[in-house]
């Protein structure tokens, strides 16, 4: 967590909800879930809250500290607050009001055919600054070092999905799709060392991650 002591307001990573992959039994975006909450120090009143992954099934979790920051905006200094993520987005928020400091869009994101899964029709996306890393999965993030090992690659991924930023889970099959290939989480981007900020050179520093993992789902035993 994060304190700023002259605002009295204690800065909350808060956790998706059980599980982190499957959430059919948790319909809905999940009111606190995977947000970054704003509470008054000395009485835990919430002062705000702001959700950076709807209904999550990828294991976003928000997993640092929130960085806490004063910077100029058209000329304001503004006190901020800035937080680091799995997905490689960087969220920034006015740490007093909890108002985006540059818009933050619900945009539409791939819906998955999970038995019993609810999906978010969209997820939020941070207009400035741009990702830190790399995210979602392409035939063009696989190797070319020369067109046999191209081939071998292209052949190999065949048995996965591939797709963008939340694309959802799948569940595993034999004949494929194996798995979904996720480019950040579970442990990819910004996990525990989180960041933070040079006010003489505007620069972030942020610990990244640029890691594949499967997402493969399995029914439970003896259905």
């Amino acid at each position: 967590i994060s304190v700023d002591e002259t605002l009295g307001l204690v800065y909350l990573p808060v956790e998706l909800p059980t599980s982190d992959f499957y959430g059919g039994h948790r319909p809905g975006n999940g009111l606190f879930g995977e947000s970054l909450v704003a509470l008054d120090l000395k009485t835990g009143v919430r002062r705000w809250h702001y959700q950076l992954v709807h209904h999550g099934i990828w294991d976003m979790d928000i997993p640092c500290a929130p960085i806490l920051t004063d910077i100029t905006i058209n000329g304001q200094t503004v006190k901020a607050v800035a937080q680091p993520t799995k997905q490689a987005f960087l969220y920034v928020f006015n740490r007093e009001t909890g108002k985006p400091i540059w818009p933050i869009e619900e945009r539409p994101v791939p819906k998955g055919d999970v038995p019993g899964e609810w999906y978010s029709p969209t997820q939020p996306f941070p207009t400035k600054p741009v990702a830190y890393d790399r995210q979602g999965v392409t035939i063009d993030d696989l190797i070319d070092f020369t067109p046999e090992l191209r081939a071998a690659a292209v052949e190999l991924v065949s048995h996965y999905k591939l797709g963008p930023a939340f694309t959802p889970p799948v569940v595993s099959k034999a004949e494929g799709p194996l798995a979904m290939l996720a480019l950040g989480p579970p442990n990819g981007g910004t996990n525990w060392p989180g960041g933070s900020y040079d006010p003489e050179t505007h620069i972030v520093y942020v610990f990244s991650q640029t890691e594949i993992a499967p997402f493969g789902l399995r029914p439970p035993s003896g259905t």
